[in-house]
Order: structure tokens, then C-alpha cells, then sequence
């Protein structure tokens, strides 16, 4: 307890714990400098949570009321006010009252350091999420920033940041503004709108915390610099019709039934959404996973399994008994070994048509979690400032070309298959591993992740590029076509539709009057 009490020590100021800066993700320590952080302890150790820091910031606006209800809880006063902390063992406990009674009992946690300084911003709960908004907004700077000559302007990182900026002054979730086109007869009216978690969205609109995603702001501007959302902005603007223009980062609604996390439409000339191929499932900071199944039932086994054309049905006695003897991690291997086992077979003994049935298995399985089916969905990945655009379309031929095996992985410390090339396992095409993580209601919760590899990555890469502020966009790997300019770039307008074909966007071009 003593030892306890020293950590605590170490950590001498108290926060004001409504702060934005103060959101999910940041870590405290309970303050028993204070008599009233002490009190706080004491009610801690009385529901068995160890509050040993850092204790994390949790965002309860993702928990549904229930859920809410049945954590445990302490409340230091009257008020409505509530905090959720997690600490590394992976307990949960909800502190009530009024924020102005809460903040006082903790400090912020930086290991030895003792902080409350006005310059520290605090931390990003969740980068990707956050870095949704950041790629819609340069999106519609990319839209709007139109210059003369047919030309569209390079998009900075302060470009995104003022888009933020005037989002914010509207108070809604929604900024639409009117540009001209270039014939200066029409003009096009874009809208952005943008619809985050709670966290993720005062992470994204505080200006202080900019700083701490400068990768993401660059790796946002690089991508929208480049070849299709230039050519698709540029081709709006010089096509002589007033165009209504949607740019969306949606990281609420639909995260079940769709991938994309940005997208852009147009409306057509009977009033109906059309898709471009600009829609986005946005990685950060090269995180292999791109699809997961939950749960410990058999039917989650099956389908999950079934999704790369594997029957695990004879497997499941075993692990329904490992289950309820209360052993998820052998009830999961056995399923996991026998597919393993399923897929070597089909890829190395079977006959030529198995195999290429097996083949076509697994590529359907990576489409459905990579796009969720939508053949438009690309995913885009933002890493160390730069992106890397990947797409999944024809990935059955490109599979044919590598002789694929698959293992299951005895030596990591939850079950894992792996897909590979055959005689070099580090060349990974994708891996399909178990993860048990706690619930705040203290119950424990399965994921099944499914993780890209190096060898998925190359087949499927489309591009990528980086970005720094002394780069033109001609050096972004721009592709787009070449500008229109000179005496006969006005006659060229009616023809200026870039690649407007069914594989870009998604249906047959439609035919107007006759």
C-alpha cells in the first residue's frame, strides 16, 4: 500500500477533468495527495478495483444504457456527471457526481512526471476514427479549391485545418458552400458533412491537438493530392453543369453493413445519389487488421470460417465442450487447427479444381471483410505521413500467380492461422487470430481479427505517396490526365469526363435524352 501511495505521490496536480483535452484515451491517477482523492481510493478498494495508474478514459457514449447500469460504480457526490476508468488488468468502474467534485480526486498520469500544464494538449482516444474526419475534410478542400485556368490548387494541412475550422463556427455537423464552375455560367454546391463518435470528434475539432496528428493531416493531404480525387474534382469543375457534390465521414452509422468510412456522391439529374470511386475504409499507422468476427458461439465459428469456404462443423463438438468447460483458448484452437488443416489440404493434396476453388474461397473472404462487398470500396491506409491505397478487384487471378499455403501457429500465445507462400511463411498473405479482451461489465469478450500481410499488400496495392509542404502535386504520383489548356480546351470540356466507366463507377453510364 505504501509502495502504492509513493506512485501516487509522484503526480502532485490536480485536473480539471471536464476539459476537451481531457477526453478518452487519457490516462490519470487517483489523487492521494488530497484528503478527497484518498476518500476516492478507499471507495475503489471497497468494489475490488485496483487503482494501481495509469487508469484510462473510457467513452461511455459507445456503452448502451444497460450496459451502463451494470457496471460497477462510486459515486463521490450528488450530480449527474459520470467518468468510466479502465486499469491495466483490465477492470472498469464509473465514477459519478459533478465534474467539478470528480476532477479534484485525480492528476494526470505520466508516469514519474507530474503534469498540468496549459501546454500539454492530452492524447488522441482513437486515431482512426479521428483521422475520418480529417480525410473528409481535405476531401472537400480538394472539391472547392479551384483556381484559374481549369486548375485545382494543391490542398495543405492548413487547408484541412480551416475546413475544421469553418465547420465549427456553423455549431452543426454539416458546412456547404457554393463555387463556380469555370465557364463561370454555373456553380456547383459541395457539402461536407461529418459524423463522428463523441471522442473522436472533440479530438478532431480541438485546434490545440493538431499538433498531434500532423502524420495523419499530411498522409490526408497527400492522398486527396493525387491522381483520382484530382481528376474527379477538376472534371466537376470544367463540366459546364451545376453539380450537387456530398463528401461524408461517417464513422457512426452503418459500421456493420458497410466499409467505407469517407465517401463522395453526386447527384444525379433525377435527384439520386451516385457513388464515385473516391470511397474510403481509412487505416492509421499501418494496422494489418481489416476485418474481425465476434463472439464465442458455434454459429460465430461457422461463419466466420465459412467465409474463406471452410465447413468447421466436425470441429465443433470439441469446442463446445471447451466452452463450457470454461476454456475458450482450446476451444478455439481446435477449430482453428482443423481449418487450418482444411485449407492446406485443398491448397497442397487436392485436385486442380479444389485447389482453385480453395483459392477463389480465400479471395472472396479477403473482399468481404476488406470492402464488405462494395466493389467501389478501396481501403486506404495512413502511415508516417504518406497513404497507400489498396484494391481488392481481380485479386482471384492474382492469387493463381503464388503458391499458397496455410498453418496454424503453435507458438504464439493465442491460436492464429496463417495463410502464406508456400516455403517462406514470413511472406504472409492474411492470419486469422483469437483475442480476448474484458468487458467494463467484467465479463470477457472473443474477437476473431483478420490481419493483412506483406504478400496481400503487394498483390493489392494500387499506390502510394507521401507528402511535405515544399512538394508540388505534380510530384504526388499524379496520373491524372494532362490539363486542359490552350485554344482548344473549351471544345474539349463537353468530352472532359475522366474514365467515367462501369468499373469506376459501379453501373453502366447513363444515357440522357435521345
Amino acid at each position: 500500500m505504501r509502495d502504492l501511495l509513493n506512485i501516487f505521490d509522484s503526480i502532485v496536480n490536480e485536473v480539471t477533468i471536464s476539459k476537451p483535452k481531457y477526453g478518452a484515451g487519457t490516462q490519470f491517477a487517483v489523487a492521494t495527495g488530497s484528503k478527497n482523492g484518498q476518500a476516492l481510493l478507499q471507495l475503489m478498494q471497497q468494489q475490488g478495483f485496483d487503482a494501481t495508474p495509469p487508469l484510462t478514459m473510457q467513452d461511455t457514449s459507445e456503452l448502451g444504457d444497460q450496459e451502463i447500469l451494470n457496471l460497477p460504480s462510486i459515486a463521490v457526490s450528488k450530480g449527474g456527471d459520470g467518468y468510466l476508468f479502465s486499469n491495466p488488468a483490465g477492470q472498469y468502474i464509473l465514477v459519478t457526481g459533478t465534474a467539478a467534485n470528480i476532477g479534484p480526486r485525480f492528476n494526470v498520469y505520466t508516469g514519474a512526471k507530474a503534469i498540468d500544464d496549459p501546454e500539454d494538449v492530452g492524447k488522441i482516444g482513437n486515431r482512426g476514427e479521428t483521422s475520418e474526419g480529417i480525410l473528409g475534410a481535405a476531401m472537400f478542400a480538394k472539391f472547392v479549391k479551384r483556381e484559374p485556368g481549369e486548375n485545382i490548387g494543391t490542398v495543405t494541412p492548413n487547408d484541412i485545418g480551416d475546413v475544421l475550422d469553418r465547420l465549427q463556427k456553423t455549431g452543426q455537423d454539416q458546412y456547404e458552400i457554393e463555387v463556380e464552375d469555370y465557364d463561370n455560367e454555373h456553380a456547383d454546391r459541395i457539402t461536407f458533412v461529418l459524423r463522428l463518435k463523441t471522442g473522436p470528434y472533440q479530438d478532431l475539432m480541438d485546434p490545440a491537438k493538431r499538433t498531434l496528428l500532423a502524420d495523419e493531416y499530411a498522409s490526408a493531404a497527400a492522398y486527396v493530392n493525387s491522381s483520382d480525387a484530382e481528376r474527379y474534382s477538376r472534371y466537376f469543375y470544367i463540366n459546364g453543369r451545376a453539380d450537387q457534390i456530398t463528401i461524408m465521414a461517417d464513422g457512426v452509422t452503418g459500421e456493420k453493413t458497410q466499409k467505407t468510412d469517407v465517401w463522395v456522391y453526386v447527384t444525379d439529374e433525377n435527384g439520386q445519389p451516385r457513388k464515385l470511386r473516391l470511397n474510403t475504409s481509412l487505416k492509421v499507422g499501418g494496422i494489418g487488421q481489416f476485418g474481425q468476427v465476434g463472439g464465442d458461439s458455434e454459429q460465430t465459428q461457422e461463419t466466420l470460417w465459412n467465409y474463406f469456404g471452410v465447413n468447421v462443423a466436425p470441429a465443433l463438438k470439441e469446442f463446445k465442450q471447451n466452452i463450457q468447460g470454461g476454456d475458450p483458448k482450446a476451444a478455439f484452437a481446435s477449430v482453428y487447427q482443423y481449418a487450418a488443416s482444411q485449407i492446406e489440404d485443398a491448397l497442397q493434396n487436392a485436385s486442380p479444381e479444389a485447389k482453385a476453388k480453395m483459392i477463389d474461397n480465400i479471395a472472396q473472404g479477403i473482399t468481404h471483410f476488406a470492402t464488405l462487398g462494395d466493389p467501389k470500396v478501396e481501403l486506404v491506409d495512413f502511415s508516417d505521413g504518406g497513404f497507400k491505397i489498396l484494391r481488392f478487384n481481380n485479386l482471384v487471378e492474382k492469387l493463381k500467380t503464388v503458391d499458397l499455403a496455410a498453418r496454424y501457429v503453435e507458438d504464439k500465445a493465442w491460436p492464429q492461422v496463417e495463410i502464406h507462400e508456400r516455403g517462406n511463411p514470413k511472406n504472409k498473405l492474411l492470419q486469422v487470430r483469437m483475442k480476448i479482451e474484458n468487458k467494463p461489465n467484467g465479463k470477457i469478450y472473443i474477437r476473431n481479427y483478420i490481419e493483412k500481410g506483406p504478400l496481400l499488400e503487394k498483390l493489392t496495392e494500387y499506390k502510394k505517396a507521401s507528402w511535405d509542404n515544399e512538394t508540388s502535386t505534380q510530384a504526388l504520383d499524379r496520373v491524372a490526365d494532362k490539363r486542359l489548356t490552350g485554344p482548344g480546351a473549351k471544345a474539349a470540356k463537353s468530352n472532359a469526363e475522366p474514365k467515367m466507366s462501369a468499373d469506376v463507377l459501379g453501373r453502366e453510364k447513363r444515357k440522357v435524352g435521345k
